[in-house]
């Protein structure tokens, strides 16, 4: 079961999908529960990672079905295929890895894929999302907690799947960082062993940067 709750169009989204293309194995979230937390960023976006062979029809059927939003289409790397202008949405569709994997609960990601995402499409500047919004959205997840209530009434996050994800994502050394950073006002227990990695890998950047 998903650890978090997403929009009323993501919702309508997934139906509209299941019932024009039921062939298509897809997996969907947006933006919405993330929205308060993103200082500088209002609209939405929908998500989709659909079969490979997909892709490109599914584009091409949500572009006509929802012609105010901006259309994001690529198996690997989403580029942008149609944009509207001022549009009121995004869509963006990528393939779906071929397995089943434990960050995925039926035809929702968990929180921890979620955050990941996120963090990938800003920091490799594939989606105008802004780098800063999303380390504060981390911050706010990960170091938000400052009691146990806090904790308890927020949604359940697992540090170890959130860096076991971002390895696949190539990103394993900054949340490492990260953590280690956020480590003395965080709240959620983390395992040492991630808060050492992150200090060992900052340790090195440090080394690196300076070199002449």
């Amino acid at each position: 079961m998903t650890n978090i709750s997403f929009g009323k169009e993501a919702e309508k989204m997934a139906k509209l999908i299941g019932r024009e293309m039921p062939a298509v194995t897809f997996v969907i979230w947006d933006l919405t529960p993330f929205i308060p937390h993103l200082h500088n960023w209002r609209k939405n976006i929908i998500f989709v990672e659909c079969d490979k062979a997909a892709v490109d029809s599914l584009a091409e059927k949500l572009s006509v079905e929802y012609p105010d939003y901006d259309i994001y289409a690529g198996v690997k790397k989403p580029k942008i295929k149609i944009s509207r202008g001022n549009a009121e949405a995004s869509i963006v569709i990528t393939a779906r890895e071929g397995k089943e994997r434990r960050e995925v609960s039926g035809s929702h990601p968990k929180i921890e894929k979620c955050l990941v995402d996120m963090l990938y499409y800003s920091r490799n500047e594939i989606l105008p999302l802004s780098l800063n919004d999303v380390l504060d959205l981390w911050s706010y997840y990960l170091a938000g907690a400052e009691n146990v209530e806090d904790l308890i009434k927020g949604p359940t996050i697992r540090f170890s799947e959130i860096y076991r994800y971002s390895l696949r994502r190539y990103l394993g050394w900054f949340v490492s960082i990260f953590a280690f950073k956020l480590s003395k006002k965080m709240f959620r227990s983390i395992d040492k062993r991630h808060l050492t990695q992150g200090r060992k890998n900052l340790e090195l950047i440090r080394m690196v940067d300076k070199l002449e």
